[in-house]
């Protein structure tokens, strides 16, 4: 792995320790407590989704391919959520926790598999914002959902 590969994980990678810790940090009872409509187990389920719908997105992007995702884009992406928290909604915590930290493996060996240049590189896919579709985006993407619900489970001090 290049060190601008290293600098591309690492916010991503800190979010999501930061995240985990949060998740951690909840009761039992507060990890299936809603806060805004979802339970932290429904946002680990969420970000386990994510994490190999963008490793797929990622693989699409570099076959020129548009993503799968981008056609729930227009529903907020309710349909792709809702799917991913109904397939893991009677996972325990650790069991949870362990398919994220599998998931989010899978995503980072991709990405240091990749030659730097593929981490920026333009294939003609075009993202539903109109600028070109890349694996750097998708990274950053992934790391403002670990940032977002890490801030907000550790805001939800009646969950701990």
């Amino acid at each position: 792995m290049d060190i601008q590969q290293s600098q591309a994980l690492g916010p991503l990678r800190a979010g999501y320790k930061k995240f985990v810790d949060c998740v951690r940090s909840t009761s039992e009872a507060g990890f299936l407590s809603p806060i805004d409509g979802w339970a932290p187990r429904d946002i680990v389920a969420h970000l386990v989704g994510w994490n190999r719908a963008l490793l797929q997105a990622s693989k699409s992007i570099l076959s020129g391919e548009t993503p799968t995702y981008h056609g729930d884009a227009v529903n907020d992406y309710r349909n792709i959520n809702a799917a991913f928290v109904a397939r893991y909604s009677a996972v325990s915590r650790e069991g949870l926790l362990k398919e994220l930290a599998s998931s989010m493996t899978e995503f980072e060996t991709f990405v240091e598999s990749l030659p730097l240049a593929e981490l920026i590189a333009d294939h003609g896919v075009t993202h539903y914002s109109g600028e070109p579709a890349t694996v750097a985006r998708i990274i950053r993407s992934l790391t403002c959902e670990y940032d977002h619900h890490g801030a907000q489970i550790a805001g939800s001090p009646e969950i701990h």
